[in-house]
């Protein structure tokens, strides 16, 4: 033993290998048991046998050597054996292309074996082949399995059309197996519509054709699905467009019984059709927010942590349309001692957006408590969520003002760098917070913002106190001596972004306080343009000393005046994204907060080639567009050129020949250019 472990000093890591090269050992042994005629007769004995070869090759050895023989063991009647060798020759053929072939023969035979579950499983593996030269030998099979008799088979051969089209998409509708799937949507097994519906999403992607008849077909069974397929029906409800408004009820009054489901994938399914359907009505579309907030509500506390989050993520995405609705329930958003960091990240998303001036203080209240909270994700974020509350609902503005002023002594600086951040938030929108108070003196924060200085230890933090400074410093008493010694400390501060903020904040407070920032604004410039280690910094003192140099007056209109508050900002508009997130409903789309190709490589699903169609049809249909308008504009000018030409004056023989020798030039350069 002492001189095994003086030879392998690694000891369990040169075990693995002498296990791995003994078992690749047993390869050959494994394949004379395969060929031994004794094994062959003893259908247990070679059941055990290809156990083990199923075994070594979930194990990750490389058992392709005993191709031929697992090929020829495909002939077996014992179904367990040929689930497993199946498994393998799937698992193989695309390092055996060639001899794969050699199975089609046993898997057209047992396409027409007696038993279902036979027939079903060689259509399943025969489809899963993924090889070009087998092709010619699916469709007849696929064809016969869409026929037959039994239920697990046909819908077997649904989705086998999905194989095929990913191996060859025309030979789908070539072969006409598109209107097969289309008649299995009427089928008697509610599994073979499930998988028709699958397979024609996949095929035809948006294109698909969704008529009244086959909706009202498969709302009457609705109760004949399962969870999933339930689903999966919703899903082709809801890009149906009813012709008319009681259509659109009598759908929904179909529904209405899914909302109480206690899937929640049923349920969000549900929601999904009930909002499409009602967004031609408005008032409907507000009644159907209020519908859809107790069976929501109902999901976040009814399942796993896994579901709730879930569920809140796509209440956070309707409470984006409708705050409103869930204001009332922003009691169920408060989060719990015991849940995980991403479920009360996702509530503090939610208590920002339902806040309103009734229930403003009571969120506030309750957010400040999980400034102290362990995790420092969570602690940033609701001082975040606070200063987004003050700024969004203008009657908190001072309370919460006052609270991120607070924070600064708890003596956390994470939680004090993200107060100043948030004041800088809360200051975009209420700029009056630091307006003089009614006596002529400056308001508290105006005197408090002096203390802020010794909680930025973050630079984010310094970049706003910096913004706040510059913005508001004729209400700041102590502003020139908080910008003195982030001036003197110039040349020791790492970031670029601090010491950009810091030169717009000196030149901001040298036009609106001249005398006591002469001095230390020349200090900065001689600072910042004899230092080359920051270029952008270097160019923008170089820009800001030539500007005070050539013209004051000039730059105190540029950075003298305050910009009016505007009505609107950026964050409150309806972003692009938004609509497509709301569009994705009830996808992984809602969950990561981006469009699906953003997440999803091109090509990656089947009908990503229908996609691809779709895109270059919009793509030549804008051309289209633009070349008629460019051909309109271009008509226009002509007449008008002709009606100028018309009441122009004859030139001169020698004017006409430059002209014309100049318009043959830049005909030239016309054509250099377009080769």
């Amino acid at each position: 033993k002492r001189g095994a472990r003086a030879a392998c000093p690694r000891g369990g890591a040169c075990m693995s290998n002498l296990s791995i090269e003994h078992k690749k050992g047993e390869v050959n042994e494994l394949k004379a048991s395969l060929r031994n005629p004794a094994v062959e007769r003893d259908p247990e004995k070679k059941r055990e046998v290809v156990k083990r070869v199923i075994a070594y090759m979930t194990l990750g050895i490389d058992v392709s050597r005993l191709f031929t023989e697992m090929i020829m063991a495909t002939s077996s009647k014992d179904l367990v054996i040929k689930k497993m060798v199946y498994l393998y020759v799937v698992n193989y053929a695309s390092t055996n292309p060639e001899l794969s072939i050699l199975a089609i023969n046993t898997f057209q035979k047992d396409c027409r074996d007696e038993d279902p579950m036979v027939r079903g499983l060689a259509l399943r593996s025969f489809c899963s082949l993924r090889l070009n030269n087998i092709i010619e030998y699916l469709q007849k099979p696929i064809e016969d399995g869409l026929a037959d008799p039994s239920a697990y088979v046909r819908k077997t051969a649904t989705l086998a059309c999905v194989k095929l089209h990913n191996l060859a998409p025309t030979l789908v509708a070539d072969a006409g197996l598109v209107s097969k799937l289309r008649t299995a949507l009427y089928d008697r097994d509610t599994s073979v519509i499930a998988n028709a519906v699958c397979a024609l999403e996949e095929i035809e992607g948006r294109r698909s054709k969704v008529e009244k008849q086959l909706v009202h077909h498969l709302l009457n069974r609705m109760r004949e699905f399962n969870e999933w397929a339930q689903v999966v029906v919703l899903g082709l409800v809801a890009r149906y467009a009813p012709a008319e408004p009681d259509e659109t009820f009598a759908i929904m009054n179909l529904l209405e019984e899914r909302l109480k489901h206690s899937n929640a994938a049923v349920v969000l399914a549900t929601t999904k059709v009930f909002l499409n359907l009602t967004q031609d009505f408005p008032r409907v579309h507000q009644q159907v927010y209020a519908r859809l907030r107790t069976p929501l509500v109902t999901l976040v506390h009814g399942g796993t942590v896994e579901q709730g989050y879930a569920t809140l993520k796509h209440i956070a995405l309707l409470a984006q349309r409708a705050p409103a609705v869930f204001a009332e329930e922003h009691k169920h958003f408060f989060c719990r001692f015991n849940e995980p960091t991403y479920v009360k990240l996702v509530k503090l998303d939610i208590l920002t957006a339902v806040a309103t001036p009734r229930n403003v203080s009571e969120i506030v209240e309750e957010v400040a408590e999980y400034v102290t909270d362990v995790d420092m994700a969570v602690s940033r974020r609701a001082v975040d969520v606070i200063g987004s509350i003050g700024a969004r609902v203008t009657s908190a503005a001072k309370v919460v003002s006052d609270q991120l002023v607070a924070f600064l002594s708890i003596g956390l600086p994470h939680v004090s760098s993200e107060a100043v951040v948030a004041m800088r938030s809360l200051l975009r929108r209420h700029p009056e917070l630091l307006q003089p108070a009614p006596g002529g003196g400056a308001s508290s924060l105006a005197h408090s913002v002096g203390t802020f200085v010794r909680y930025t230890d973050e630079p984010e933090a310094r970049v706003a106190l910096l913004w706040i400074v510059g913005e508001f410093g004729e209400h700041i008493p102590e502003a020139p001596y908080i910008l003195e010694p982030l001036i003197d400390e110039f040349g020791e501060e790492p970031a670029s972004a601090v010491r950009l903020e810091l030169l717009t904040a000196a030149v901001k407070l040298f036009v609106k306080r001249p005398p006591e920032m002469q001095a230390m604004l020349g200090s900065l410039l001689d600072a910042a343009t004899t230092d080359a280690r920051f270029t952008e910094v270097h160019d923008r003192a170089i820009f800001y000393y030539r500007l005070l140099e050539h013209d004051v007056q000039a730059a105190k209109v540029m950075f003298g005046d305050r910009p009016p508050v505007p009505k609107t900002f950026v964050e409150d508009m309806a972003s692009e994204w938004q609509d497509r997130l709301f569009e994705e409903f009830n996808t992984l789309t809602v969950i990561y907060g981006l469009p699906s190709e953003r997440f999803i490589k091109p090509g990656l699903s089947a009908n990503a080639a229908a996609r691809k169609e779709l895109a270059q049809e919009a793509a030549d249909e804008v051309a289209r567009a633009n070349a008629s308008a460019s051909a309109q504009a271009a008509r226009e000018a002509h007449a008008i050129n002709d009606e100028g030409s018309s009441n122009e004056e004859e030139s001169s023989d020698d004017e006409d020949d430059s002209e014309e020798d100049d318009e043959d030039d830049s005909e030239e350069d016309d054509e250099d250019d377009s080769e």
